[in-house]
């Protein structure tokens, strides 16, 4: 059983609960973060029958609030049109946090992005073989880089650099003209798992717009974040319309107005066709909306995704590549009516001709339809926007109220989960004064109700056992801090406490609960395995069924790739050729595996007339190479053992054996190459595959260590099952 989980901490956020598309759950608590990552069924059939739902999980805390005098100088007072709130001075908890889109990482995992109260926003990874979770970038750091330059007033540059809100889009991809495996593969990892984006708003009311890489050629910091376009708000005294505009409190107010929440809708692209070749095609657009002061805004972001390719390094790009502009077609008088207090969350169904953004509003929730012609702009003059209205009433009305009184708290999250049946979604909500409603959402019906919803009923268990325990006459209260999803599975953050009464605690009886529930409201036995291939209809050519059908396409593509620029070193060309003797019986590869011994035969000089000859009756086995061959023209191709110098013989893909007996239990899943020292392996997460670390080869080997991570750039998960790789 996933949980509920009893956890010592005490959330410090509202929307304190992120779940990384590999299954990591963060949770958001004061100074420190939590991460939970399921147990794979290995792990738990090792340990045995759990007693506890905390046993199901590997549990990570670090702590975020700890800086040093170089990743943040020393603030002081400012002048008067500069003096901050004091957020300098704040214990630097945390105030948000979420995972990026999966393949920015290590070994295309996620980074998580945590927002601490000093308004800076720091990126964090696993580093190392023990995976300590470690701050790998500033983001605040590339903001000031680039204003400084710019902006000649030490106080100006302070606040353009302070980040006030935060959000990921969902990854742009470069569209290519054909699907299939080998196209992908030729077009970068790009194609695979999309460039990403990241939004940031300062305390200068501007909204930018950053491009977030990894560098490699450094250590720390370990990815940059490149502007790419800047859009600034005006200084309208219409935010306010409940106040009066000429009056000191509304020019107070606008001042220091500033974008709470914001999110990213779906990317579309120019062009008919998505898989156009033509330029047009490679342009995407994509809308970001903010709640700013109490209203909501909407941003149109156009990039050319082609022209991403082109960035060096590091730095920044040579010219603009992007663009953006306040989007006025979204703009109603409806809007302008309601005070937005977010979050916000778009919802695309897929084959439909409209897409919805929910936002919150005060004392309830905010619901637009949008057409999809009037999202790309292809016919905004007749298409409309929808606004739902639903108001927020506590489930206490009695005969003689006529109308249940309304619940004023604001909404402190939403998610959303999708019914892979049905192709229906749900939009899941809760408030802070432990407040949950659903709704369903379907292309084919609408004005559909708010429902409660059905996990909440776990919550009111434990609310009635701990007013109970307490004997708190049923006035205790459960406050929701948190609301994410997976796979079709609801988490929450819930606390309980007394509500009749003062509540004193200490730190020692902090105390979060974490449940898991289906969109019906049954708990959740069991985690959904991760989507550990890509997933997309793009790139399902790249997961084939069957394991060894996989890595008969990594086997081909490894042989044909003996004519590239620069070609693979020969030693992993030789061992593919081998692979193919040994195992193989598809015609075409051992084709391509004669092709390549006779060209490392040419280019060598080496005698490979033993490979050759088995070829015509593989499978077979290739016998250890002698002294004399091992010494002799083409030496660098064959393989020898670490301990006494033999060479080793070729009889199996999965182990090896030299000419005096030492065994080698392992071979890489993708070269071939024998692991001689553990210390140089990394493994799948999924399936337990041992591979090559190509950060770990010895650098003395160039070209054996550049091959390896030129195939690792291109088949960066499992061959065998598409999983992940971890140390």
């Amino acid at each position: 059983m996933l949980g509920p989980l009893e956890l010592p901490l005490f959330p410090s956020c509202a929307d304190c609960l992120a779940w990384s598309a590999d299954g990591e759950l963060a949770i958001g608590a004061g100074e420190y973060v939590q991460i939970l990552t399921p147990k794979t069924a290995n792990e738990k059939a090792e340990q045995g029958p759990a007693q506890k739902a905390i046993n199901n999980w590997h549990s990570n805390r670090f702590r975020v609030n700890i800086f040093t005098n170089s990743e943040w100088p020393t603030i002081y007072p400012q002048k008067r049109d500069h003096f901050s709130l004091g957020g300098e001075q704040s214990l630097s908890t945390v105030v948000g946090l979420a995972w990026s889109p999966p393949g920015l990482a290590k070994y295309r995992r996620c980074v998580l992005a945590v927002f601490t109260s000093n308004l800076l926003l720091s990126l964090y990874e696993p580093v190392g073989i023990q995976g300590r979770w470690t701050r790998v970038a500033i983001v605040n750091d590339s903001l000031k880089l680039y204003f400084q330059p710019q902006v000649q007033d030490e106080g100006l540059v302070l606040q353009k650099s302070a980040i006030r809100s935060f959000s990921w889009s969902s990854p742009l991809k470069v569209p290519v003209a054909q699907q299939d495996a080998d196209s992908l593969l030729a077009a970068g990892p790009e194609s695979r798992w999309g460039f990403h984006l990241l939004s940031v708003a300062n305390d200068a009311k501007d909204v930018i717009f950053l491009r977030v890489r990894g560098l490699t050629a450094v250590q720390s910091p370990r990815y940059t974040a490149d502007v790419l376009s800047i859009t600034s708000f005006d200084e309208s005294p219409e935010s306010h319309p409940q106040i009066n505009p000429s009056s000191l409190f509304a020019a107070a107010l606008q001042s220091k107005a500033v974008v709470s929440s914001m999110g990213w809708g779906p990317w579309t692209f120019s062009g008919e066709e998505r898989q156009s070749e033509s330029a047009n095609a490679h342009h995407a657009t994509g809308n970001l909306a903010v709640v700013y002061g109490t209203k909501l805004k909407m941003i149109k972001f156009g990039i050319d995704a082609a022209s991403l390719r082109q960035g060096p390094d590091e730095g920044l790009f040579p010219e603009p590549v992007a663009e953006s502009e306040m989007n006025t077609l979204f703009h109603s008088d409806e809007l302008e009516d309601l005070h937005f207090t977010g979050p916000i969350k778009w919802i695309n169904l897929q084959d439909t001709q409209k897409l919805w953004l929910a936002a919150g509003v005060f004392a309830g929730l905010a619901l637009i339809t949008i057409p999809h012609a009037m999202y790309k702009e292809q016919d905004h003059k007749s298409a409309q926007t929808r606004l739902e209205k639903f108001p927020f009433h506590e489930d206490t009305a009695t005969d003689i109220q006529r109308e249940a009184p309304r619940h004023w708290d604001p909404i402190t999250s939403m998610t959303i989960t999708h019914d892979p049946d049905s192709q229906d979604c749900t939009l899941h909500a809760a408030t802070a004064g432990g407040y949950a409603i659903t709704k369903h959402l379907n292309p084919n019906q609408e004005d559909t109700p708010l429902f409660k919803a059905p996990w909440k009923n776990q919550i009111d268990d434990m609310r009635e056992q701990f007013d109970f325990d307490r004997d708190f006459g049923g006035l205790a209260v459960a406050r929701i801090w948190g609301l994410t999803s997976y796979n079709g599975i609801v988490a929450s953050a819930t606390t309980l406490h007394p509500g009749d009464v003062i509540e004193y605690r200490t730190a020692s009886e902090d105390r979060a609960i974490i449940t898991f529930s289906t969109p019906t409201g049954a708990v959740a036995d069991e985690l959904p395995d991760a989507p550990t291939t890509i997933t997309t209809a793009a790139t399902s050519s790249l997961t084939p069924e069957s394991p060894q059908t996989r890595r008969d396409a990594a086997l081909r593509h490894i042989l044909l790739s003996r004519d590239n620029e620069p070609p693979l070193c020969g030693r992993i060309l030789y061992a593919a050729a081998c692979s193919a003797i040994v195992e193989s019986d598809n015609e075409d590869i051992i084709e391509q595996a004669r092709e390549a011994l006779t060209s490392l035969a040419s280019a060598t000089g080496a005698d490979l007339s033993e490979e050759l000859s088995k070829l015509s009756s593989a499978p077979g086995t290739i016998d250890a190479k002698s002294a004399a061959e091992l010494s002799g023209p083409g030496s660098s191709l064959f393989e020898r053992c670490d301990i006494c110098e033999a060479g080793l013989s070729w009889y199996s893909t999965q182990e090896a054996q030299c000419a005096a007996g030492h065994l080698f239990a392992v071979r890489c899943g993708l070269t071939s190459l024998a692991i001689q020292d553990p210390g140089v392996s990394k493994f799948c997460s999924a399936c337990g595959m041992e591979y090559l670390n190509e950060d770990a080869i010895d650098a003395s080997d160039a070209d054996l260590q550049r091959s390896c991570r030129t195939l690792f750039d291109m088949f960066d998960t499992c061959a065998s099952c598409g999983g992940k790789f971890r140390l």
